[in-house]
């Protein structure tokens, strides 16, 4: 079955770097749009279908309220807008919603004093790997979302090395 091939490759090139990421000062941007990004590729899988129908803000925003726990922690139409079009694509936050910061899980989620909802870098990286592992292990157990990943995959194809 190709996913047993494609799920430790997709963790070894996207989710192991996220995981090491130090996600200090210097990188938390970096780590941000990068963790964003791995959303965009982890709904790509999910929604199956050819997202380039406008779709892409549907399969984003389901991805977010399906799989980052709880549901319903997550703003998904403001990090699409304010991370994925905003930071991914223009490097700025969009409608000025977040507050980025790294190492200050207490404030995760919380409203900053000028009423940003508060991203804390690491937070934000557990959930989304939390997230990605739910997603794969769904996988593994579901015909429909398989069939999915495998249309994305066969359509769109991943990253591989040449060596």
């Amino acid at each position: 079955m190709w996913f047993q091939d494609f799920r430790p490759h997709f963790n070894y090139l996207v989710l192991d770097p996220i995981k090491k990421f130090p996600l200090k000062m210097d990188d938390m941007l970096i780590g941000f749009v990068f963790m964003s990004c791995c959303i965009d590729y982890l709904s790509g899988f999910w929604w199956g279908e050819n997202r380039e129908l406008g779709m892409s803000r549907q399969a984003y925003v389901g991805f977010i309220n399906e799989y980052f726990r709880p549901r319903g922690r997550y703003n998904a139409k403001g990090l699409y807008d304010s991370l994925r079009n905003g930071l991914v694509h223009l490097f700025t936050i969009k409608n000025k919603m977040y507050e980025l910061t790294f190492d200050e899980p207490e404030r995760h989620l919380t409203l900053s004093c000028i009423g940003y909802t508060v991203l804390d870098a690491g937070s934000f990286r557990k959930d989304l790997i939390d997230a990605a592992n739910l997603y794969f292990d769904e996988v593994e157990k579901n015909p429909q979302l398989l069939n999915k990943a495998f249309e994305r995959y066969e359509r769109e194809g991943f990253v591989h090395w040449i060596d």
